[in-house]
């Protein structure tokens, strides 16, 4: 009797701290945040099918964004914070304030911002028309 009182205690006490965790999967990383600042076509006499993509963006702390890659060349200035860029096939290199990066065409990569985050503006010669991003899977962002 008293092992079975046992039981029932430890079952409910099992169901309220169930009950009490929060619903759903792990919590997602914050989002980066975007801002376009620039989108300009540039001369089809000059360079036909391109255009100028200029992006403020600001990395959440601690937060690794998903591994893609962008249909054209990209060329970051670091503000602030720092971002450790991983560039498929090449050793990694962290952005800090006052660095350039580049991120070949077509390049797979991804990024990783410290504690600070980090505050980037991207100015990307794009493929007009085309998707911002490309998921590694293949998925598209617009």
């Amino acid at each position: 009797m008293r092992v079975t009182k046992s039981l029932v205690l430890l079952a409910a006490l099992s169901l309220c701290i169930i009950a009490a965790a929060p619903a759903g999967s792990p919590e997602r990383p914050a989002a980066p945040r975007l801002e376009n600042l620039l989108v300009q076509q540039l001369n089809g006499k000059f360079t036909p099918g391109r255009e100028v993509i200029v992006t403020y963006v600001e990395i959440p702390p601690n937060t690794t964004l998903e591994r893609h890659w962008h249909p054209g060349e990209e060329f970051h200035y670091y503000l602030e914070g720092e971002a450790e860029i991983t560039i498929e096939g090449q050793e990694p290199f962290v952005g800090k304030p006052g660095t350039v990066g580049h991120i070949p065409f077509r390049k797979l990569h991804t990024a990783a911002s410290g504690e600070q985050g980090a505050k980037v503006i991207v100015f990307r010669v794009h493929e007009t028309g085309k998707p911002v991003r490309y998921l590694e899977g293949g998925s598209e962002e617009r």
